[in-house]
């Protein structure tokens, strides 16, 4: 009796014994498991880290790329057209893990809303060409007034305007800014201006300093039509074609190459070079992806300035 005894108290221990191996074993396994796991998410999160910010050195690295390139075009003359090398996009473009691709836009090929604030005949010239696009876009023209309210430095509201008193009839968070804008965004915020409007004419307007001239060679041709009354249709698509074949060295020669019956205001309004240009520039390495927006000013032969920039 107390041999069996003794035998069956042996194998319940050795069974406990081997039960308490194989949990002790599971236990490992699972924590091995874990921290495999927990081991493969930070090597993960690192090389996410490490990707995005290799693509955003990229992508800040394109901005360099652009001002180089706007620097050696100064060089070679004062003339800027759609033919010269800073006007071809740089296609997406391989690289070890990842690819890069950029652009440079003519800023003064756009309508910069900010001369909307002069009261001399560049303002006025300004205001007629954002009431042109305003009405090719489907935008209330009756917004234009809020506009130059915003920008102008006085409080004295425009016929159909608005300052302070109109924001905070309207419960408005926001009061006129008095002042030029820095990005076209700011729009939004305008009395009667919201985002719906913006987003029709925010591909054809900037913002830059008052007193900028319309490049004749860059203009797209929506903002030529809008800057020269008539030019439209066919005429425009012929005149576009034109141009490109031989970009204008005058704003004399501009006219004088207008379509019959075409003929424009302000010949002060508009010039054949530029000092402004937008560079975007997009990168990625792995899955990361950062995107780099730049407003550049060039001044003579100098590398130009970054006014703004933003990494996305």
């Amino acid at each position: 009796m107390n041999a069996c005894s003794h035998q069956e108290l042996a194998g319940r221990a050795t069974g406990a014994a081997l039960i308490l191996a194989m949990l002790i074993a599971a236990l490992a396994a699972s924590v091995a498991i874990a921290l495999a796991a927990d081991q493969q998410r930070w090597f993960a999160g690192v090389a996410g880290r490490r990707d995005a910010v290799q693509a955003q050195a990229l992508a800040l690295a394109g901005v360099q790329w652009a001002r180089q390139i706007m620097r050696d075009d100064a060089r070679a003359g004062t003339l800027d057209h759609l033919g010269e090398p800073w006007a071809f996009p740089l296609p997406p473009t391989p690289i070890e893990n990842g690819a890069i691709e950029g652009r440079i836009e003519d800023a003064q090929g756009r309508i910069n809303v900010n001369n909307a604030a002069s009261v001399n005949a560049i303002g006025a010239t300004e205001l007629a060409r954002m009431a042109r696009l305003w009405s090719r876009f489907a935008v209330p023209v009756s917004t234009i007034p809020a506009i130059a309210d915003w920008l102008d430095s006085d409080s004295a509201p425009r016929a159909n305007g608005a300052e302070d008193a109109a924001y905070a009839q309207a419960l408005s968070t926001s009061l006129t800014a008095n002042a030029p804008l820095i990005r076209t965004s700011e729009m939004t915020a305008i009395h009667g201006f919201g985002s719906q409007h913006f987003n029709r004419v925010a591909p054809f307007i900037t913002a830059l300093p008052v007193g900028t001239t319309l490049n004749v060679n860059t203009a797209l041709p929506e903002v030529l039509s809008a800057a020269v009354a008539g030019l439209d249709g066919d005429a425009l698509a012929t005149f576009i074609v034109e141009r490109q074949r031989k970009p204008f060295t005058t704003v004399a020669e501009f006219r004088a190459r207008l379509p019959s019956g075409v003929t424009f205001d302000n010949e002060s309004a508009f010039g054949t070079s530029s000092s402004f240009f937008l560079v975007t520039v997009r990168a990625r390495q792995g899955i990361a992806v950062a995107q780099v927006r730049a407003l550049l000013k060039r001044g003579g032969r100098d590398w130009p300035a970054v006014v703004w920039q933003t990494l996305e």
